[in-house]
């Protein structure tokens, strides 16, 4: 039996988890990005997954998430498909735009970065709706996992310029080779973490989403059930991607397959257990502030960005970010005590307006 509009609807409006999910995502991403992170803060220099490189697969698995919760009810003729990859396409080309403008925050006009963390968004998300709408969930499962092991065999078998089909030495592989050709600056100098070809991987990250977001909505008012499955196929993912990296490490800076499997099923598990917390449990404890930030991700990204650059903004010879770590070197703060203070500190600065949007029922979407 098909799902009617009311009843997506109803099911959206009250997994709270979905929410909450997404802003722990956010928030998440604040914390790593905030200036002076090490450790598990920060990203690992290669191989390895360590917590920074979770979040950005996560951010990518919420995109996935919601398109089948979203607007998988409009597929019912073709008029409508096109309506709605107007719709897709007009979100695709102002997050790609925003993207460059969070860009131009990092550098200079003459030296305009391309690539970026939005724009994969955009692009996952654009191939992820075209698949929606033209695929049963079935096919596009099998087109992620063909993307997938295509990946791994282009990059065992296909040579470059002076570098070894195979290689997997950071900044000496096909996929980091590949990037000289990206229009603008390259964030590594001769390559970017968010390249051209590891953007094909990075859609199947969004697939994981949409079989995750399948499952949230054939499972309506069975949320045991949904937790469940959630885990199940995280697990599996998780499994899969443990093995599979013996043979092609976890490397998030090109976005092996075994990495994509790996945050994929640690994202789904974590959903599920959400569900069974927020939905199945009712607790609330801690879900205010997550709620607040998943209510306006795409705001609360680039105010994080604007608000880093802000306090790193020289004033009379000096930041206050500069002013912070001379108070904090001035009171024999260790270092890890004084970037878990700033931590704390820019989180709060950067709770501000995301709360005050709240508050005011102020949900800007694009």
């Amino acid at each position: 039996m098909s799902m009617s509009s009311s009843s997506r609807q109803q099911l959206t409006s009250r997994l709270l988890a979905l929410d909450v999910f997404r802003g722990l995502t956010i928030i998440a991403m604040i914390v790593v990005n905030s200036p002076g992170t090490y450790g598990e803060l920060s990203h690992a220099h290669w191989e390895g997954i360590l917590f920074a490189d979770l979040v950005f697969p996560f951010f990518i698995l919420i995109v996935g998430v919601a398109i089948p919760l979203g607007f998988s009810k409009q597929l019912t003729d073709s008029a409508t498909q096109r309506t709605l990859l107007k719709k897709v396409w007009h979100r695709a080309v102002v997050m790609f735009a925003l993207g460059l403008i969070v860009n131009l925050l990092y550098t200079q006009f003459e030296q305009i970065r391309v690539l970026g963390v939005l724009q994969r968004i955009a692009i996952v998300y654009l191939a992820c709706c075209y698949l929606a709408i033209y695929c049963s969930i079935w096919q596009t499962v099998k087109i992620g996992a063909g993307i997938l092991i295509s990946y791994w065999l282009l990059i065992l078998l296909v040579p470059a310029p002076g570098i070894e089909a195979g290689s997997l030495e950071r900044g000496h592989n096909l996929i980091n080779w590949f990037d000289q050709f990206a229009p603008g600056m390259l964030w590594r100098g001769a390559w970017d973490p968010e390249g051209v070809l590891s953007t094909l991987p990075a859609v199947s990250t969004g697939i994981i989403g949409m079989l995750m977001g399948h499952i949230v909505m054939q499972n309506r008012g069975q949320l045991y059930t949904t937790s469940a499955k959630l885990f199940i196929l995280g697990f599996g993912c998780f499994a899969t991607g443990c093995i599979w990296s013996l043979a092609f490490p976890f490397i998030k800076q090109i976005w092996s397959s075994s990495f994509v499997l790996a945050t994929g099923g640690i994202g789904a598990m974590i959903l599920g257990f959400i569900v069974w917390y927020t939905d199945i449990m009712r607790y609330r404890t801690g879900t205010y502030l997550p709620v607040i930030f998943g209510a306006n991700a795409i705001t609360a990204y680039v105010l994080h960005v604007v608000i880093e650059k802000l306090l790193d903004w020289p004033l009379s010879g000096t930041s206050l970010h500069a002013l912070y770590q001379q108070l904090a070197h001035s009171a024999g703060l260790s270092g890890l005590v004084s970037a878990t203070l700033w931590v704390l500190l820019f989180l709060s600065i950067c709770t501000l307006p995301v709360w005050w949007l709240y508050r005011r029922h102020i949900f800007i979407k694009i």
